[in-house]
């Protein structure tokens, strides 16, 4: 790309997390100049307070469940236990190894980063101050990446009581409740209670709807309720919060589950009930960039109203997954310097990590009949499987919906183990509008969890070879 020298860049982008920290790298692989600024670490929410943090301590509760079952598989051992400042040294260590190398991927390429709040004072300019001072750089294009921040409900004494969120939860200097109440039971809700429940804490879910996970294949939201509760976490849904209040050092979440009134009585509440874009004082005003309820609007290139600003990310509402964004990064920055991208942004994999795992893409059953598929599913379960019999980890299955007249693959929908690694291949087989047949007779290796695939597109037409096809 040629460099336009009216400019002191060629791009400007707002934001250091997975959205532009990989649009940053991406540019600077392209031949942009490129500027960076993030007012905290890169990374952002996904390396610092979310993702990878919060898959730190999950696996050291695997680990930790992992020897309490050790007597099935004839290991012996003794009571296991945890230190929680090892815990937190461990997570913390895993942000800083992974931080490090996206600082040193930026640098490499030749981007600048500036420790800054960016700040969009016209078409081409962005304000910032450093030290004090105020300064101003011009960029030929510009990419919004500024991210989400959690969602606080308005219920009554929320505020005044006081709750955690995740960023509470990962904090190293705070010591865990003896008792939590969450309130939400999508994936933030149900991953963090399983942190929760295995370093001792006592949990409660509160879901306002009919189930765990909304818009989750429902046989998954039910088999996730079942093994939480198998494990000791109380769930309630569709139930509604009325209020929060204090007595003492407790905290009495007062609800409402059918025609039953009820008080739960924790150390802390915790708010799950998901996140909202961070759009606000970002200066989306001073150029005319349209938004909807606070989230950028942008077109199929990541483009807003705007010809040469981007939009990347949680702030433009939609898919807040860390993946999509790097996706949507790169995909801004080859739309820019006129690079072919084939990237499939509707074809998005949702993982949850929790115990079991959950990955989904693509329709459930539901969506593809209401948008007039001729429906027909595949269906395999984890206990089928030599690999997951091998393991212990035999709850859970595969489910893969089809297009009954043309074999496409429409979605999968998996609840098992390592389901947030395989359901990749399904993810695949969509965007490359592969067929259940092409799926079906792929030789996959055994014994492995992804020959569960396999076998549920065998039972796509009553094949499946070790259960019994319905």
């Amino acid at each position: 790309m040629n460099h336009n020298e009216n400019y002191d860049y060629d791009l400007a982008i707002l934001g250091g997390g997975p959205g532009g920290y990989v649009a940053a790298i991406h540019a600077g692989q392209s031949g942009l100049r490129t500027i960076l600024f993030e007012s905290e670490n890169v990374g952002g929410t996904c390396l610092n307070r979310g993702c990878i943090p919060t898959k730190a301590l999950l696996h050291s509760g695997e680990v930790l469940e992992s020897i309490r079952n050790a007597g099935r598989f004839g290991i012996t051992i003794g009571e296991p236990g945890f230190d929680l400042g090892k815990l937190y040294a461990y997570k913390d260590k895993t942000v800083k190894t992974l931080r490090s190398g996206v600082t040193g991927l930026l640098r490499y390429h030749g981007i600048e980063v500036v420790k800054a709040k960016g700040i969009i004072s016209g078409i081409h300019t962005i304000d910032y101050t450093i030290a004090d001072k105020n300064k101003q750089i011009t960029a030929k294009y510009l990419i919004i990446a500024t991210g989400s921040e959690p969602t606080i409900p308005p219920i009554p004494g929320l505020k005044e009581s006081g709750a955690w969120t995740s960023n509470e939860l990962l904090e190293s200097n705070r010591p865990l409740p003896e008792s939590i109440t969450i309130i939400g039971g999508g994936v933030i809700g149900v991953e963090c209670a399983t942190i929760l429940h295995d370093f001792g804490v006592q949990v409660r879910i509160v879901e306002m709807l009919p189930q765990l996970l909304p818009g989750m294949d429902s046989g998954i939201a039910e088999l996730l309720k079942k093994e939480l509760m198998k494990r000791g976490i109380e769930i309630f849904t569709d139930t509604t919060v009325m209020d929060i209040s204090k007595s003492g050092d407790k905290k009495i979440c007062s609800i409402q589950t059918g025609e039953k009134a009820m008080e739960l009585v924790s150390d802390e509440i915790f708010v799950a009930i998901g996140r909202k874009p961070r759009t606000a004082g970002v200066g989306l005003d001073a150029v005319g960039v349209e938004t909807e309820k606070g989230a950028v609007i942008v077109n199929v290139h990541q483009q807003t109203n705007q010809p040469n600003v981007y939009a990347v990310g949680d702030c433009t509402g939609g898919w807040m997954l860390a993946h999509a964004a790097s996706a949507q990064g790169i995909l801004a920055v080859d739309h820019i310097v006129g690079n072919p991208n084939y990237t499939r942004i509707d074809t998005i994999p949702a993982c949850i990590y929790t115990r079991p795992e959950i990955a989904s893409v693509g329709m459930t059953a539901v969506e593809a009949g209401k948008q007039g598929y001729s429906v027909r599913e595949g269906y395999f379960p984890m206990k089928a499987n030599s690999k997951a019999v091998i393991t212990g980890e035999t709850a859970g299955f595969i489910k893969i919906i089809t297009d009954k007249k043309t074999g496409a693959v429409l979605g999968g929908h998996i609840i098992g183990p390592r389901a947030t690694d395989i359901i990749a291949e399904l993810t695949l087989a969509i965007a490359s509008e592969l067929t259940i047949e092409e799926i079906s007779s792929t030789v996959h290796p055994h014994p492995t969890f992804s020959e569960s695939i396999m076998e549920a597109a065998h039972d796509t037409f009553g094949h499946a070879v070790h259960t019994i096809s319905k």
